[in-house]
């Protein structure tokens, strides 16, 4: 009877497993692979695979999304296998700080998050939020391709952090429930969600806004409540995220440019081989532009979607009005930063 009772004990907990299995899940991108420990080599055969965690926080299918797929693609098949990434979208294991707070310690091996939240760790990095900073496109592509940029990216070594790529997003505009902005004065009182960022926040404060710093993820309802104004974010954005839905004007003021960043573990990575370590690093830079390439020709795409949504567009003419207005904030800035950083940025051809 005991033997019966044991045999029947593992039947029920195959068929656990098995269904388990099955009913699949949401949660990662790679969990059979993960399960399994192996994966399929270069040559037909299998390999030990080391399974490894990336974490962000936007929904699926979205530029951080399709930036973390990308990036998984590519080491995956780089590595001939060797390495598997689990992908955990829309906040999983947490939203920005939480995130780098996690690849610090190693819970999580990989990140991809808004660039600015990294200036919580490593002030420097807050050169990028400077507004007005990048002249078109081609001057943000030129400073990805540089070797300030790749100083920049150093500088969060120093805390656990290792920086592989900026993704470029695009640049920021105000959408509003009130009026289109064409002038500073447009903004005064309007109530506008900011990112988390002091220079954001400053920045609006002196164009003479209400500037309240909120997580992403409350701004959706917060507009539509009405708590809130306005927001800033990149046209992709604002379609991916159905601001459409409860935004009636976007006003092409273009104050910052936004980036992605894909962050990994730093002693994870120093743990690895001369040879992964530079797989890896190429692999994120590879991602970045072929997403920021994706990002860049979506623009026209989503702008006329937007527009057939019945959102509204205006061009920003008049930007030294903006420019003026906030030099403020760059005097600021420059009391507890070095100019080094911003000079070398200006200095791109």
């Amino acid at each position: 009877m005991k033997r019966r009772h044991l045999v029947l004990t593992l039947v029920m907990v195959v068929i656990l497993i098995v269904t388990g299995c099955s009913q699949g899940g949401t949660t990662t991108t790679a969990t059979t692979a993960a399960a399994a420990a192996t994966t399929a080599g270069s040559d037909g055969g299998t390999v030990e695979a080391t399974v490894l965690k990336l974490g962000h926080i936007a929904n699926p299918d979205t530029a951080y999304d399709n930036f973390a797929h990308e990036f998984k693609r590519l080491v995956e098949e780089n590595s001939g296998g060797r390495y598997v990434i689990e992908i955990y979208p829309s906040g999983q294991l947490g939203v920005d700080r939480e995130l780098m707070e996690s690849l610090q310690i190693g819970n999580v091996d990989f990140t991809v998050i808004t660039a600015s939240d990294i200036n919580q760790f490593v002030p420097d990095m807050a050169v990028q939020d400077l507004p007005f900073l990048f002249r078109d496109w081609d001057h943000v592509e030129k400073f990805l391709d540089s070797d300030v940029a790749q100083e920049l990216y150093s500088l969060t070594e120093s805390v656990g952090m290792t920086t592989l790529a900026f993704m470029p997003r695009g640049y920021r505009h105000v959408t509003s429930n009130v009026a289109p902005i064409y002038t500073p004065d447009d903004l005064k009182n309007l109530k506008i969600r900011v990112a988390e960022s002091e220079i954001y926040i400053e920045t609006f404060k002196a164009l003479g806004a209400n500037a309240q710093a909120m997580a992403w993820g409350e701004v959706f309802t917060a507009l539509q409540q009405g708590t809130i104004d306005a927001h800033e974010n990149t046209i992709v954005t604002t379609r991916d995220y159905k601001i459409y839905e409860v935004q009636k004007y976007m006003s092409e003021t273009g104050h910052f440019f936004a980036f992605a960043a894909l962050q990994m573990n730093s002693n994870l990575l120093n743990s690895m081989s001369a040879e992964d370590q530079a797989m890896i690093r190429a692999a994120g830079l590879e991602a970045a532009k072929t997403l920021g390439k994706e990002q860049k020709e979506d623009e026209a795409t989503a702008k006329a979607e937007l527009e057939s949504y019945g959102m509204k567009f205006n061009e920003v003419t008049d930007k030294a009005a903006f420019i003026e207005k906030v030099q403020p904030v760059y005097e600021e800035y420059f009391k507890t930063h070095d100019r080094k950083y911003f000079d070398a940025i200006q200095a791109i051809e």
